[in-house]
Order: structure tokens, then sequence, then C-alpha cells
């Protein structure tokens, strides 16, 4: 069963040096290292950094491309936390809730900080860093990096979940085989949600379909734009409007009729 990767946008209490914080309690001391690379902070514990020296070298590659389509390079450092189990993970102190089985990773907007942890995939591992530092970068370019920008009201912007959530799935792994079912089966039985509707898993799919749809009509670097469009106008569907031309009613019947190209010839063919 595929992980769900998550972003929590939260206020986090208090740090501590060693345990990031103390709101949870703890069945293991967490004897921090630390590895810098040029735009991340990546914490490790135990003595082998070879895990810690392989998240650094993906997230500088994904902090390469995910700046190419955002048109933004971080202005802030962010810290990846990693932790070698989901146990381990569950006992994080950067952010309060408890880390349920199915969470993958998780993205703070307090700090602006992600925290991981290794299930023994690599592939997968490298999918929720670049996944994650989607919602590091967006963060960083919207926020400011911190919550402060929305608490002193200087950010009036709320990024739509299947924005954020598909625009992360998009640009970590393009289109796989679970989007391409899971929306071939809406198609070919009329369950199209509408853009408002997405939500939950299907913020994660939809809004990554989504994305594909924009970026091989209009160019992969629409996304830059309508990113950029959505902090200018401090609106989501303003900034669409602006950069597309559409409005999330334009934009779910544009959608809707990709969909209907793509996968209902196959419907027909195969009633021949």
């Amino acid at each position: 069963m595929q992980k769900i990767i998550v972003i929590v946008i939260l206020l986090a209490e208090g740090l501590l040096a060693q345990s990031f914080g103390q709101n949870k309690v703890q069945y293991k001391d967490f004897d921090w290292s630390l590895i810098s690379a040029p735009n991340f902070d990546v914490y490790f514990y135990g003595e082998d950094a070879q895990l810690a020296e392989f998240t650094a070298e993906v997230a500088e590659d994904a902090h390469e491309q995910i700046s190419k389509h955002l048109r933004w390079t971080l202005k802030k450092r962010v810290s990846i936390i990693v932790y070698y189990s989901h146990n381990d993970f569950q006992q994080t102190n950067v952010i309060w809730q408890y880390m349920q089985e199915g969470i993958g990773g998780v993205t703070e907007l307090f700090k602006n900080r992600v925290v991981l942890p290794f299930e023994g995939d690599y592939e997968q591992f490298r999918h929720v860093i670049h996944h994650e530092l989607v919602h590091a970068l967006l963060n960083d370019m919207i926020y400011d990096g911190n919550i402060q920008s929305v608490i002193g009201g200087r950010v009036k912007l709320r990024i739509p979940l299947w924005v954020n959530e598909g625009l992360a799935e998009y640009l970590s792994m393009n289109w796989e085989t679970k989007a391409d079912m899971t929306m071939r089966d809406l198609s070919i039985n009329e369950k199209m949600p509408t853009v408002k509707e997405l939500e939950s898993y299907m913020a994660y799919k939809g809004g990554q379909s989504i994305w594909r749809f924009i970026a091989e009509k209009y160019g992969r670097e629409k996304i830059g734009e309508i990113i950029n469009a959505m902090k200018m106008t401090q609106n989501a569907e303003k900034g669409f409007e602006r950069a597309l031309g559409m409005d999330f009613e334009d934009l779910t019947k544009q959608w809707h009729k990709y969909l209907k190209k793509e996968y209902w010839p196959d419907v027909a063919g195969r009633m021949k």
C-alpha cells in the first residue's frame, strides 16, 4: 500500500537541543549529529552517517529541479530530521501530533522543517524527500519560511490542499501507475470530481492529474507562473485566472475534457 505523505501546518512548542521539543514521551534518547549541505541541515542520530549523506545529496538534487519549476530558490536553510524507523519517527517532538502508520513524512510551517522516517526503501525515501521539499520551497516562497507572516496578516493566501499535495506528487514522480489507475477509473465511471471537491486522497492524485494536464497543455513553465500569480494576488483561484485565464469552474471543465480524451477512446476500443 502506498504511503500517504502529508504536510502539517501547525504551531510547534519550544525546542530542546537533543529532542527538538518536549511534548511527547520518548522511549529512547536521540544523540543528534548534523551534516550541512548548501541549502539544508540534515540531523541524524547514531554513528552511521550514510543515510544522512544520501538525504543531503537527494535534497540538493531535488532543490535544483523544484526551483526551476517554481522559479524560486530557498532563501532560508531548511532542516531535515531523519529517523531510522517509523517507531522512532512516532517519538518526534518537532510535531506534536501522533505520527500514525501511513504517514511517510511531514513538513511543518513554524520553522519550515522536514521530518522523515526511513523504512528500508531508498527509492521510496527519495520520493518522500522530493515531495516534502516541494512543500518546503512553497513555504519559503509564499510564507517566508515561517508561520509569522500568516499570524501577522502579511500573507493571506491559503494554498488549497490539491494545489499543494498535487504539485508535490507531480514534481516528485511526474506520473505513475497508481495515479493513472485512479483517474482512469473515475473517468470511465463518470465520477470525476470538480477541482473544489479534491480532498483527502484525491487531493494527491487528482491534484497530480491537474498539474499534469496544465504542464502538457501549457508547458511546465506555467507551473511557476501560476504559483507566482497566486502569491501576487494572494488568492489561489485568482492566481489561476491570472496565469491561465480560467477560474476553478473553467479549470474543472477543461480538466474533465482532458481526462475524457485520454481514457474514453480506450473504453470505446475495448467495446468493439
